[in-house]
């Protein structure tokens, strides 16, 4: 039996004959050659992980080789291996360590391994594949969601008194209280009122 070849132009599924796709999105995985580019083995192995579902048995075991033995499949377990022990901030780890941990061991990575995990959504809800900006912007709104609100600063007001004595001046004179009101002073002030209206 020959091997399936996979060409720059061709997409796993895209005949619409499952065997056929397996074929070569199959043979995708197993390239050594670098005629196959890393978005292509990514939608190869998207393709097989999304057919395992439906597959009977014996096409199982063949998805599972294909997915576990290839060897795109070594490169993508040896990426997930080092995002996840360099992403493990321990087990009584609280928010946001490991949100800040997991984003410093995503920067940390090559970018072919960046490519693969955030192709791969590791640590997020499913969703479909996302570029390396968008993963990392899932990484940071993670991050964001998990900080402590920022605190008020707290403020004080100094009196003229307190000041001048931080500048080491003398304390100015305090005012003269204000003068209490009489029942003289508010029949003058009646008065005035009533004379200017």
């Amino acid at each position: 039996m020959t091997t399936p070849t996979i060409s720059a132009n061709v997409r796993p599924f895209a005949s619409g004959d499952p065997a056929g796709g397996v074929a070569v999105a199959t043979a995708a995985l197993n390239d050594t050659t670098g005629a196959v580019g890393l978005g292509q083995k990514l939608t190869a192995y998207h393709a097989l992980s999304s057919r395992w579902a439906g597959a009977d048995q014996g096409e199982r075991e063949t998805l599972a080789d294909a997915l576990t033995e290839s060897p795109f499949a070594k490169t993508v377990q040896s990426a997930l291996n080092t995002f996840t022990r360099a992403a493990w901030a321990g087990a009584d780890a609280v928010p946001p360590a490991p949100q800040i941990r997991m984003k410093a061991a995503f920067e940390g990575l090559s970018e072919t391994d960046q490519t693969i995990v955030a192709s791969l959504n590791v640590g997020m809800p499913k969703a479909s594949p996302s570029s390396v900006e968008d993963y990392r912007g899932k990484l940071q709104s993670a991050l964001d969601a998990v900080q402590p609100a920022p605190r008020p600063q707290d403020t004080v007001t100094l009196s003229p008194e307190a000041r001048a004595r931080m500048a080491g001046q003398p304390a100015p004179e305090p005012a003269p209280p204000p003068t209490a009101a009489t029942p003289e002073l508010g029949a003058a002030i009646s008065a005035y009122g009533k004379a200017a209206g």
